[in-house]
């Protein structure tokens, strides 16, 4: 069973109008259109955690900066 990209309800087949139909908030896509919708939206979200772990990592390597001595701070 399919999942609505919108609002994660239950999709299912409309033979009459040959598309899926979202049970809760009214959804219609071809099941062509539903795995693109879904493939762009992993895309974004494997992009958005390379973000999220770059931005720890630059936060880590200021922090490990930041305790360093002055003298060592000073090498860079």
């Amino acid at each position: 069973m399919a999942r609505c990209p919108e609002c994660a309800g239950k999709m299912t087949y409309n033979p009459y109008q040959k598309q899926m139909v979202c049970n809760s908030c009214g959804l219609s896509l071809t099941r062509h259109e539903l795995d693109t919708y879904w493939q762009k939206i992993r895309t974004e979200n494997i992009n958005g955690s390379d973000e999220l772990q770059q931005k720890k990592n630059r936060k880590k390597e200021w922090l490990d900066w930041y305790s360093k001595s002055k003298d060592e701070k000073s090498r860079y």
